[in-house]
């Protein structure tokens, strides 16, 4: 999964949510790199929101918590080719969710549209992880 997934959690208790919660039969992976990502946007998403920081701050360990976060080495062999499906996208910036895509040879959970335009990788929506 990206961040778009984890941001949209907090901003509503909607079916993202509930899927990444209460899903048991998917194993959701993310890299490394997510976890300062989210801390990073937590003023964003606290103003966006409405809710308290300490309250976001234990939604994003809950969150976190159903997340294998995957440390950089393991998807490091498949960042050339990550690096050139996004650049002939013009989608730079997701290259860490495409190689670990790649090195799991799993879909991406996303909202974000850039990647409909990566040509090489599967995507995947709430509706089909319920």
């Amino acid at each position: 999964m990206d961040a778009s997934v984890l941001v949209a959690c907090p901003l509503s208790n909607g079916s993202s949510r509930r899927a990444l919660l209460h899903t048991v039969q998917t194993e959701f992976c993310a890299p490394e790199f997510i976890t300062e990502e989210l801390r990073r946007k937590s003023p964003k998403i606290i103003v966006l929101s409405g809710i308290a920081p300490s309250v976001l701050a234990v939604l994003l360990d809950d969150l976190f918590d159903r997340v294998n976060i995957v440390p950089h080495q393991a998807y490091a062999h498949r960042m050339a080719q990550a690096r050139a499906l996004t650049r002939a996208a013009d989608a730079q910036g997701v290259e860490d969710y495409v190689a670990l895509a790649l090195a799991l040879d799993a879909p991406i959970w996303t909202f974000d549209k850039d990647f409909n335009r990566i040509q090489g990788i599967r995507l995947t929506n709430r509706h089909q992880i319920d």
